[in-house]
């Protein structure tokens, strides 16, 4: 029984760390991109994108209807007609002098049914659009339009990798912070021992012991505090990477390598921002494609259109349903011929739709240099935050070494007798603080890492 037990477990164990998922940053970004909810969504308005240009393709292809109907007069029309029969049936008795001048009174209407009981029809027609501007300048509007969602792809790809980089720093910054608040609280625990032994055999005072409890206390709540956050960033990055919220992350990547990279320091020095490359400067690019061909299918809307067009019938008529029976009479019709459609006047509509179209194509050029000059500022900009926040990150860790020395001195003073409790608790709270502005200057330096690399396009 005892050996079942040990397998059972040994079994959970096993599917527990099977449930494990090693990342690196990179990995964590490239997962995002096939399991983030935005990302698949923008997948779907790209493959949307390209249905809609085979869609518009289509309208220029032929098309054919076949169609066909089926009558049943439970009553034939009537329609009357003039009485132009007795006239001349009189006509001719009066000439013959077979009844007196003057005889057949006045003529009257006649009803009379015209078709039959039954009417069966059944035809095929086939449409062909030969010429029309609009159709040529929308497909290409339609082939801009992918490319406009690929852009937008691109851009929301971009924006996903910066919200799970994001994310993976506060990972291991939280971790980091959990750390060492655990670390510095097991130290005050075991000089609260020390303290406590020395109160019991009279060595200090109560209110020595009361301080230092207090400072354990608030140390011990930050722990707790931390750890609940620790829980709470790793949900937001299984979220943003688009997985289960319960899934264990092992982050493969430390705080000292991605932010002491060589090769990114080397290349936030010298890089330039290739701006035509940028998904932003794309997007305006393509604005001002798809406004001058919007003008150009608005002129087309002078030129004249051309369609063909075949059709192929048959109809019966029968007093009796006898349509499929053989020998029965089936009349054929068949025409084709050309529709040719040419605008002549509309009152200067065209001519004002044509002028707001120049204005739009005017518009997104204006826009596109505004964008140009907007990215190099951004990316002067994001040069610029990111070397302050290097100095700043180096001045917190100097800071933080020199509140460790002193804390370390006045734990060895306060043993020794020689520091107060009161002093002791000072250093503790100046060195959590000094560990608070470091932990937070890493993630201003590591977000304005991710906000150089996507206004340079390098994310």
């Amino acid at each position: 029984m005892r050996k079942s037990y040990l397998i059972i477990a040994l079994f959970f164990t096993c599917s527990a760390g099977a449930q494990q998922l090693s990342l690196s940053l990179t990995e964590a970004k490239t997962k995002a991109l096939s399991l983030n909810k935005d990302a698949q969504i923008s997948a779907l308005e790209l493959e949307r994108a390209e249905k809609v240009v085979k869609e518009t393709l289509a309208i220029g292809l032929p098309q054919v209807t076949a169609r066909g109907s089926f009558q049943n007069f439970l009553n034939v029309p009537t329609t009357v007609l003039p009485d132009f029969i007795s006239p001349a049936v009189y006509g001719v008795l009066i000439a013959e002098d077979l009844v007196p001048e003057g005889s057949g009174g006045t003529p009257g209407f006649i009803p009379a049914q015209f078709g039959t009981n039954f009417n069966v029809s059944g035809g095929v027609t086939w449409n062909q659009l030969i010429f029309n501007g609009s159709y040529l300048i929308g497909l290409q509007a339609a082939k801009s339009y992918v490319e406009l969602s690929r852009i937008q792809k691109d851009r929301k790809d971009v924006d996903v990798k910066l919200s799970v980089s994001e994310a993976y720093y506060t990972v291991l910054l939280s971790a980091e912070n959990t750390s060492v608040l655990k670390e510095s609280a097991a130290a005050l625990e075991r000089m609260m021992k020390e303290i406590e032994a020395m109160y019991e055999q009279g060595f200090t005072e109560e209110q020595e012991v009361m301080q230092l409890r207090l400072t354990l206390n608030n140390l011990q709540s930050q722990v707790k505090n931390s750890e609940r956050q620790e829980v709470l960033t790793k949900q937001l990055l299984n979220f943003q990477i688009g997985l289960p919220l319960d899934q264990e992350l092992i982050l493969t990547d430390d705080l000292e390598t991605l932010i002491n990279d060589p090769l990114i320091n080397e290349t936030i020095a010298i890089s330039e921002p290739d701006l035509s490359a940028h998904p932003d400067m794309k997007l305006m690019d393509s604005n001002v494609l798809l406004q001058g061909l919007r003008l150009k299918e608005q002129r087309s809307q002078y030129l004249p259109s051309l369609n063909g067009f075949f059709n192929y019938q048959k109809q019966a008529q029968r007093n009796e349903f006898n349509f499929f029976e053989s020998g029965q009479d089936w009349f054929p019709s068949t025409v084709w011929g050309l529709e040719l459609s040419v605008p002549i006047f509309s009152s200067g509509m065209k001519h004002y739709k044509v002028q707001q179209m120049e204005i739009g194509v005017k518009e997104a050029e204006l826009q596109r240099e505004q964008a140009i000059d907007g990215l190099s500022l951004a990316a002067d900009k994001a040069r610029s935050d990111y070397l302050f926040t290097m100095e700043n990150y180096q001045t917190m860790n100097e800071n933080l070494d020199l509140a460790i020395s002193i804390r370390d001195k006045t734990r060895i003073k306060y043993q020794e007798g020689v520091s107060t409790s009161f002093e002791l608790s000072e250093m503790e709270n100046q060195f959590i603080k000094a560990q608070g502005n470091t932990i937070q200057a890493s993630l201003n330096l590591l977000n304005a890492l991710t906000a150089f690399q996507k206004a340079f396009n390098t994310l």
